[in-house]
This record gives structure tokens, sequence and C-alpha cells, in this order.
């Protein structure tokens, strides 16, 4: 068979590497891809987000599958252009997708279908914004309601600091028209869980939980970025835990798509608080989440093709899903100035993973590279995703990190706690917990 991966990250490569494994691949192309792309699949230079190109390129490969990596172009209704033409898409329409594509709409579902999410208010006018912020309770979350590729949110805790997210957002538009609207939202006391779940029309399966970290720095200080590491299996996890998350959280959306009539095919991660009281929704992204797909694809026994067309199928009442009993970590490598105003065109150099050596238990996913006369260079900010696997979480560890010691470049950022502490505190071996 032949699969169309439309994006160019460390997401898309990782999509590309498990697909090459698959025996029913025969072919991948990738629009746009990356050097990494490029070693694994056919690249395309078109964007992402040209949809029309990409439509007009898709009917004369006809691919037999295509699996969309970022939200921008599910958004602008991806999957109903190529479904037209009678083009599957692992991925939702673009309705459906509102789930990302605005925050405000989806507190507004959550509330209606009993999903537990906190306290918020939205906003479309600055001054009514600040005069509620003022008056609601501290620490807050600022949101912004658009995609801001997972930048657009502040957690403030006085108001000169809401003051400044949400001037920053609505007057001087730091994302554009993400900040049209915003939501002042209560602050949750937990810890993060990425959950994720794939949806056809008729049902759901779990397929799987990570941690990420968000911040650019150790020890979560600096500014949110897309993400900068992401480990699983989670240390939370117990049985009754994934039954509240199954009861309260993924049951629940996905009645709220069957009864408002939301055509969802694909992979819906949900981003959780886990408090004392229970998992708390925190936002809803309709693809996989980058860096979480760089670990959570390399844990799967199942091949993505057959996961993929069980999906557009409505046929996931049949799918066998098959996990590695393995821990996984991965460690995303950053440009200097990331994420505000990352350095490009960096030459990199890359030398063989010292674990290469006793048989090699990690990969070294590209995202913002690029090959420039022969050489290759840096072409954004989030350069790569270091991967490692092992049979206990601080042997991946090792091995993730051993693959970011093959990397070099002028001004590389990592953070090196990725996997060794998880909101303020050690992480402990998921058996240990």
């Amino acid at each position: 068979m032949k699969v169309l991966v439309v994006g160019g990250g460390s997401r898309e490569h990782a999509l590309c590497w498990a697909l090459r494994q698959d025996p029913a691949v025969e072919r991948i192309y990738a629009a746009p891809g990356n050097a990494g792309t490029a070693l694994l699949a056919d690249n395309l230079p078109i964007a992402a987000d040209d949809i029309d190109s990409l439509a007009h390129q898709a009917q004369e490969l006809r691919p037999d599958l295509t699996i969309v990596g970022p939200e921008a172009p599910l958004c602008a209704g991806i999957a109903d252009t190529f479904g037209r033409h009678g083009l599957p898409v692992f991925g939702p329409t673009r309705r459906a997708a509102r789930l990302e594509g605005s925050k405000v709409w989806t507190k507004e579902l959550a509330r209606r279908f009993g999903i537990p999410t906190a306290e918020a208010h939205s906003f479309d006018d600055p001054r009514q914004a600040l005069a509620f912020s003022r008056r609601f309770p501290f620490p807050q979350v600022i949101k912004a309601d658009g995609l801001a590729s997972g930048k657009g949110v502040f957690i403030a805790t006085d108001f000169a600091q809401a003051r400044d997210a949400i001037t920053s957002l609505m007057e001087r538009r730091l994302y554009g028209s993400a900040g049209h609207r915003i939501l002042v939202e209560a602050f949750l006391e937990g810890v993060e869980l990425s959950a994720f779940a794939l949806f056809d029309t008729r049902q759901y399966t779990i397929l799987g939980f990570a941690h990420d970290y968000k911040r650019i720095n150790d020890g979560d200080s600096g500014p949110n970025t897309g993400g900068m590491g992401a480990f699983l299996p989670s240390p939370l996890l117990s049985p009754s835990l994934v039954r509240q998350i199954e009861e309260s959280i993924f049951s629940r959306l996905h009645a709220a798509c069957i009864e408002e009539k939301l055509e969802y095919r694909g992979v819906l991660y949900a981003g959780l608080m886990v408090t004392e009281k229970g998992p708390f929704l925190l936002e809803i992204n309709v693809r996989f989440g980058d860096p979480e797909a760089q670990v959570l694809l390399p844990s799967l026994r199942t091949p993505l093709s057959e996961i993929a067309q069980a999906v557009c199928r409505d046929e996931l009442s049949g799918l066998r899903l098959v996990r590695h009993p393995r821990s996984v970590v991965g460690v995303v490598i950053a440009s200097s100035g990331y994420p505000d105003n990352p350095r490009q065109g960096d030459r990199i150099t890359l030398s063989d993973s010292p674990s290469s050596a006793s048989g090699r238990q990690g990969v070294l996913f590209h995202g913002a590279t690029k090959r420039n006369q022969g050489l290759l260079r840096t072409a954004g900010g989030r350069v790569f995703t270091a991967v490692g696997w092992g049979d206990r979480l601080s042997e991946a560890r090792l091995h993730a990190y051993q693959e970011v010691d093959a990397v070099s470049f002028p001004g590389m950022h990592f953070r090196k706690d990725i996997a060794s502490s998880l909101a303020g505190h050690p992480v402990a071996e998921p058996h240990e917990a």
C-alpha cells in the first residue's frame, strides 16, 4: 500500500519510521517532510496547510491512506477535501477538529456532557477580561482560544502577570487571530497526563498514555514550548485511574461526538490534570502529540497502517491492539533562541550513537532539519527528538541521552531532567510506584 504523511516535524518522521517497519506499506510520501523523512519517504515540496495542492497531488498519487500530523490542516478541512475525492484520511473532519481549533467551544461542550474540567470564562474584549481577571482567584490560567502551536497558555500568579498575558494575546496579538478570544481559567493542582484514544464513528479504544514537558528549561522553568520531551509508561497509572479516565473523559467525549454528529476518525489526545479529585480535562488535540508521538509509536507492536485503516473504515471493534512491554523516553533538541526567536541555518554534525555498538535501542527523529548543498542544517525551533527505549525507565532514559550525545550544532539546547523528575518529584520506575 501507499501512504501519504502530511507534515514536516519530528512527529511526522516518527510516523514515517513506524510505517517503514510495516510490511504492508510499500511506498511512503511526506509533504513537506524534512531531512529525516527523506531517508524513508519521497518528500513532496508542498506545505502541510496547502490543502488544494495536497489534494491535487493526492489525486495523482492515489495513496491508500493519508495520515495528517499537524493540527492546522485538520482544522482547515483536509479530511473533508480528501473525502470528496475518495481518499481515506486518518484524522477528523473540519467540524470535529474544532475540538482543538477552539478552546472556548470545547469548554462549552465539556460542560454540556458532564466532562470534568476547570471553571473558565471566555472573553473577546480585553477590558472585560482584565476586569474579570482582577476579581478571579490566583493562580489562574490564560489561554488563547485558537491554534498557537502549543504556546498560547500562560499561568499567572498575580494580576501583573495576568495583565501581561491578556494584553499580549488580545492587543499585541502575539499569536495572531488565536488571541481574538481567550479563556481565563481556574488553576488546577496535580500532575499533567497526556491520554490518547482512537475514535471512529462507532466506538473508541485507548491507545496509550505519556507525560510531556512543556517548559523550556529544567525544573519546569521558563516559557511554554511545543514540548521539550516525553516518556511512558506513566508511574501514575493504576486500573482505577484508567477506569476513571475512560468513564469520565473518553466515553463522554465519544458520546458527544456522536450526539453532535462530529465525524471523528483518528486519534484524540486529551490533555488531563490528575488531581486528588480525579482526572480533569485541560484541552483536546485532534492528532498525535509532538513529542508524545515520538515515544508512543515505538511502544506499539500493532502495525500503524492496520490501526489507521481500522479507524478509517469504522472497524475499531475488530482491531487487536498490542503494545511492547517497554519504557520509552524522548528528549527534544532545540535551536538557540527557541521558542521565541529560534536561530536557523546552523550546520549539524551527527555521529554514531554510543548505543549502536551493543544493538541500538534508540532512534533520532528529525524535526526542523534541511539539507543545503549537501550539508545538514537547522531549519527552525525543535530540531530533533532523541528517543531511547528499554525494559526499565532508567535504561530508556540512558539510551535517549546517548542519542542526544550523537548530535552537535551551535547553541543546541535540551532539558536534562526528562523522565527523572515530574511535577517537582523524582520519577519512580512504574512497577515500583
